[in-house]
């Protein structure tokens, strides 16, 4: 809202915004004239729509109010037009704001109020990404050729502070409560995903993007490859647009791409004065080339290779460069021009696709990024994010929020690690994967991604607000599931063992091996047979009904994986290093108890150095009185004099 001062702002909201009231008015006589074949501004106007009832009972109301504030907005109340212009454009400027702060479905006024220490924390955050981004842009402004000696001296000696500041703003938020910290994650993923639509910048995905970063950095073209259902073109689009401020021209590549689709072509135009003239209607690389943009092209190996070979000839080019355009002339190859290519490479999973010719290979030898599904951890983060309310808030019961949900990650992870061959032999000997010689069957074309995932989770938000299904959650899940295993397009054979693999995390349990076309033995598996009981299901529906209202702190105290227990673990082991100590005998049994519940030897016991050590500080006391309240939360029987003990240290 730039040009708005704070206090306008603020004034803004305790006056009527004439411009939002016109919007308004505006959209309802649309709703009026399209659905109902009515229009309002006609008096004498009339509509046979059997609809027009639904009209007056939800729209009049509104309309007539709406009206009713337009009328106080009166020009005599400026100086002269120009006066009552000016504040109409303050008054756009304000409601297209709030515009973008509703479709990112983010309530940061309610959020703050809830949670004060939250925005010093996301500032925090946003400076260290402000940061980044400055330095990546003004090293692109080194590398530019048409950039002065002068400015790319200036931006050398501010790269060399901006990793300060980095290193800075991150030592402070390590500091900072992680509670805090970890619901401005999760407001950054519901920013991210609101800009993009599908890509969340969880941390594997923000060091891709970083990857990617740095590529470009070189102008050699990025080659982005990896399973169906990564994200590589998402990210590929995201990083463009990102990182040069412009969107990307779009190559959708097939075996029937032709030249013309890609640098363009010549054409007949239509003067003014009715005269024919040929002219130059450039395809996505061209306009790339010339308006210093990045094009991607996706999906490259359905490419035949002498499409491939061709284009290659593109990456011997510099900025400043001319390049010929085939039957189209030549232009000048401008600063910011980047390719990007995606695509899956030639394999038993893709049989149909092309092997790169090894003249393309070599150019993408240092500059190819395998993009990997993301960890089950930060899957759960994605669904979580796409299920929050404005403020943050959260309706799910505890079961969906603790089981159900950590489960369908998993098996999401699962799923993937049998389509890309690398699952491990105790999940596939529980999913009954597992033959009698050892060898683990894998899934040929049955793959569950993010993109799954988020068309189940956005019928469910559907359900909800249409208020169409009186089911649980784990019951709609079960659901959409059999709408998957029963598509024929999936061979029987990963149906079922897809099947195996989600009822072996208690999945389908509300279906029987009829209802999704599959074998009556398909849940005979010991493993999964025993979860299958008589009872289970009654219990799954009453757990999974129980619904909770949780806020953004209970949201952010949500920690099904053990994240923060683990970096409690870590920073422990920074704190008291790794001296073993046996004459405390405290120390040993509390040592004991650490390891028992983090599996991993910890050496608690070296407190006793420390106390023991005249100059200790401030912030060892601090971290003890953490231990305190981190074995409180943990539940485990701690020895009666254990506060007395850590209060003597």
């Amino acid at each position: 809202m730039e040009g708005i001062s704070k206090k306008e702002i603020e004034k803004q909201d305790e006056v009527i915004n004439f411009h939002q009231v016109f919007e308004d008015r505006l959209r309802i006589k649309k709703i009026a004239r399209d659905e109902f074949g009515f229009d309002l501004d006609d008096s004498n106007g009339t509509t046979n729509s059997p609809l027009f009832a639904i009209f007056n009972k939800y729209y009049k109301q509104e309309y007539d109010e709406l009206n009713e504030k337009a009328k106080q907005f009166k020009k005599t109340d400026f100086k002269d037009d120009g006066g009552a212009k000016i504040e109409l454009l303050k008054q756009k400027s304000y409601y297209e704001k709030s515009l973008v702060e509703n479709i990112t479905q983010i309530d940061y006024e309610k959020i703050f109020s809830d949670n004060p220490d939250l925005k010093e924390v996301l500032d925090i955050k946003n400076s260290i990404t402000a940061l980044k981004d400055f330095r990546m842009k003004r090293t692109f402004e080194i590398l530019n050729p048409k950039i002065g000696l002068k400015i790319k001296e200036r931006n050398e000696k501010i790269l060399e502070g901006i990793q300060t500041e980095i290193k800075g703003n991150e030592n402070k938020l390590e500091n900072e409560d992680q509670i805090l910290v970890r619901q401005s994650e999760f407001l950054e993923n519901k920013q991210s995903l609101s800009e993009s639509g599908h890509i969340c910048i969880v941390p594997s995905a923000a060091k891709d993007l970083e990857a990617i970063g740095d590529r470009m950095l070189t102008g050699k073209p990025v080659f982005l490859h990896g399973p169906t259902g990564t994200g590589k073109t998402s990210l590929a689009r995201y990083a463009a647009t990102h990182f040069t401020g412009k969107d990307a021209e779009m190559v959708y590549c097939s075996p029937q791409t032709k030249e013309s689709n890609v640098w363009g072509k010549t054409g007949l135009k239509e003067t003014e004065n009715k005269n024919v003239v040929t002219v130059e209607i450039y395809g996505p690389l061209t306009r790339a080339i010339v308006e210093g943009k990045t094009v991607i092209f996706d999906e490259f190996t359905t490419l035949q290779k002498e499409q491939m070979s061709f284009i290659k000839g593109i990456f011997s080019n510099k900025v400043g460069d001319s390049v010929s355009i085939p039957g189209n002339g030549s232009v000048i190859m401008q600063p910011g021009f980047q390719m990007i290519f995606t695509a899956n490479l030639k394999s038993e999973k893709n049989p149909e696709r092309q092997d790169l010719p090894p003249e393309v290979a070599r150019e993408f030898e240092q500059n190819n990024i395998k993009i990997n599904y993301i960890q089950k951890e930060e899957a759960y983060d994605v669904m979580i994010t796409r299920m929050l309310n404005k403020d943050g808030s959260l309706d799910m019961s505890f079961y969906d929020l603790n089981t159900t949900l950590p489960n369908l990650a998993r098996v999401m992870s699962e799923i993937q690690e049998s389509y890309t061959n690398s699952t491990d032999k105790e999940v596939a000997r529980k999913a009954g994967a597992l033959d009698a010689s050892g060898k683990v069957h894998s899934l040929k074309k049955f793959v569950m991604t993010q993109g799954s995932i988020e068309a189940i989770l956005s019928s469910w938000n559907i359900e909800k607000k249409m208020k169409r299904t009186d089911k649980s959650f784990a019951e709609f899940l079960d659901e959409r599931f059999k709408t998957a295993l029963t598509f024929e397009e999936y061979s029987k054979e990963d149906r079922i063992l897809a099947a195996k693999i989600l009822a072996s995390r208690g999945f389908l349990l509300t279906l029987t091996p009829k209802e999704l076309n599959l074998p009556d033995d398909v849940f005979a598996f010991n493993t999964i047979k025993a979860m299958r009981g008589a009872d289970a299901i009654e219990e799954l529906k009453a757990e999974s009904g129980n619904i909770k209202h949780l806020n953004f702190k209970d949201v952010a105290e949500l920690d099904p994986f053990n994240k923060r227990a683990l970096l409690m673990r870590k920073q422990a082991e920074d704190l008291f290093g790794n001296e073993v100590m046996s004459g405390d005998q405290f120390l040993v049994d509390l040592n004991k108890r650490f390891n028992k519940t983090f599996g991993k030897k910890s050496s608690v016991e070296v407190i006793a150095t420390t106390y023991q050590n005249e100059s200790i500080s401030l912030d060892i006391e601090q971290k003890l009185q953490e231990f305190i309240s981190f074995y409180q939360k943990t539940n485990i029987d701690l020895p009666p004099d254990f506060e007395d003990n850590i209060k003597e240290i």
